[in-house]
């Protein structure tokens, strides 16, 4: 795969959702493309600015913050996709944790009375999805 092809397939993956540039890379590499035409097509897709970490970081917390996810599980998944945390600021978008947190153990709870298997079962949840102990307390402070 020439160049001009690497280049027009990179444009097509991107044009479906933001990717992180490991993440681009490691598709692009299944076209065994050179070493140099691939690091060439990756350089001008950033210089472009069709190719972002942060904007991808930005749009990935608030679409898994959406979907129920905490900071903490977010974290851990964009160091998966080769995103370091210097790269975003978790607390910047203006995301209420505490919310999202309360909305989940809500979805979760269906009744006001829960007993303490119950409520434990729900928090270790809550803690699988990424919320730290500190957002789960502050959250549910009025079930306490």
């Amino acid at each position: 795969m020439d160049s001009s092809e690497l280049w027009n397939k990179s444009l097509d993956i991107l044009s479906r959702r933001e990717h992180s540039i490991s993440e681009l890379k490691t598709k692009l590499k299944k076209f065994d493309p050179t070493q140099s035409d691939l690091n060439d097509v990756i350089q001008r897709l950033i210089e472009s600015n069709f190719l972002n970490d942060q904007r991808f970081a930005a749009a990935f917390i608030r679409s898994k913050s959406d979907s129920g996810y905490g900071p903490n599980y977010i974290s851990q998944y964009l160091r998966k996709k080769g995103i370091e945390s210097d790269q975003y600021d978790m607390f910047s978008l203006e995301i209420d944790w505490e919310e999202k947190c309360l909305t989940q153990f809500n979805k979760k709870s269906r009744n006001s009375k829960l007993d303490f298997k119950e409520k434990e079962k729900i928090l270790r949840f809550l803690a699988y999805r990424g919320f730290s102990y500190e957002i789960i307390k502050n959250a549910l402070k009025e079930f306490d």
